[in-house]
């Protein structure tokens, strides 16, 4: 089922309206199936690169997650990308952040984003037209009783990457896994939250005390490393899972491999990283998954099938698991693939059901036309890099994700 999203300005209870604008679009896989990212797009098509650290909406004080130079180098040195061209727009970028924090609302297949705009906001958007909110409209009667306001649940996003938050700086483009993670799994009435524990920044006590959730992502780091935010991210996991009980905790490629390491699982490069240095699956790959998985609680609504098409994009596995943890899935370049705690609070898997297959290839060519002689269009156009991902993912995956964030 595909995905429909919905941009609504409002100020205070006038809704905002410009015929001339479609605010409104479909969640496409060359989006991450990230409703984040899609209404990041949007924004700009409809309204052009609109600088959001100049308006009302800039409340975290996005800006400060581009490194603005590396932005220029890059933007004087490279040859232009059509193809990567909204990926190397910095403000696509801290859109797609300021979408994490946007109240959403949900009605059936469509996930509306709703932004409340000042007058002095008009200077930056564009529209001809304005009326009284109306109670005969679901979506603006939510607005009228502050509904998308109230949140119930609290989910914790811990950004893994040395780098500035999320960005994948290969093709010196920008992709944001906030935004990715945050726009495919959020739901109506949840908080997330972000904190970037490479640069020692954690959640407070109460704010652990609200929480539901912890998500660790993926990292261009090892698990392994003697990296001492490393250390703190272990100690941080293993004292939450001690002292916070009601608190879950998924992993995904690094989080899985560090989520089995601080609890006595062993982690260690590939046989082709231990040969060459940098060394990276990419592309799909088919994971066999045992019947029982599907016997357990919050996967039991799940269709049971015995294996699945999941992308990769890792370099180190996991070969010993803590005790208690129990493994559910294995491929033919990793044994341990999905595992899950015996007593259900800690869930993870080894390869990337937040990325599309498309954006693998995307990865690829961008990483290769970055350091080759060869155009990116050439490298992502190129049969051998295809057959990287010569299949789509399975929607599985992300729906073993997202039952677990919810259970």
């Amino acid at each position: 089922m595909q995905i429909k999203v919905s941009l609504i300005f409002h100020i205070g209870q006038q809704l905002l309206i410009n015929s001339q604008q479609n605010l409104n679009c479909a969640v496409l896989e060359s989006d991450g199936n990230s409703c984040a990212i899609a209404a990041a797009k949007l924004v700009i098509k409809q309204f052009g690169s609109v600088d959001i650290t100049k308006t009302s909406l800039n409340t975290h004080s996005f800006e400060k997650i581009i490194n603005w130079d590396a932005h220029q180098q890059a933007k004087d040195s490279y040859n232009y990308i059509r193809e990567l061209e909204i990926y190397r727009n910095p403000f696509f970028y801290l859109w797609t952040r300021y979408f994490t924090t946007a109240p959403i609302w949900e009605i059936e297949d469509h996930t509306y984003y709703i932004i409340e705009l000042t007058e002095q906001d008009l200077n930056f958007f564009c529209f001809n037209n304005r009326r009284e909110l109306n109670k005969k409209h679901t979506i603006e009667q939510v607005i009228l009783e502050g509904l998308h306001l109230k949140y119930n649940r609290t989910i914790i996003f811990l950004c893994v990457k040395d780098f500035d938050q999320g960005r994948y700086h290969a093709p010196k483009m920008y992709i944001d896994t906030v935004g990715l993670f945050n726009g495919i799994y959020r739901r109506k009435q949840e908080r997330w939250l972000w904190y970037n524990v490479t640069q020692g920044s954690y959640p407070d006590e109460d704010t652990l005390k609200q929480t539901n959730v912890i998500i660790i992502p993926g990292s261009t780091s090892s698990a392994y490393d003697e990296k001492a935010w490393i250390r703190s991210l272990q100690n941080f996991i293993l004292n939450v899972y001690e002292n916070h009980i009601q608190i879950k905790i998924m992993g995904i490629c690094f989080g899985f491999q560090l989520l089995a390491q601080a609890f006595g699982g062993i982690v260690v490069p590939c046989k082709n990283r231990i040969k060459h240095k940098g060394f990276y699956y990419y592309g799909n790959e088919k994971i066999t998954i045992k019947n029982d998985f599907f016997q357990i609680e919050c996967f039991k609504d799940l269709t049971q099938i015995d294996s699945i098409i999941i992308n990769k994009a890792h370099g180190d596995i996991v070969t010993k698991l803590p005790e208690k943890f129990i493994n559910y899935g294995s491929s033919k370049t990793a044994h341990n693939e999905i595992f899950i705690s015996e007593d259900l609070r800690i869930f993870g898997m080894q390869s990337h059901p937040e990325y599309t297959s498309q954006q693998i290839l995307l990865f690829i060519s961008g990483i290769q036309s970055s350091q080759g002689n060869k155009s990116f269009e050439d490298y992502y156009n190129d049969t051998n890099n295809k057959n990287f991902v010569k299949e789509k993912g399975d929607f599985l995956g992300l729906l073993m994700c997202h039952n677990f964030l919810q259970s």
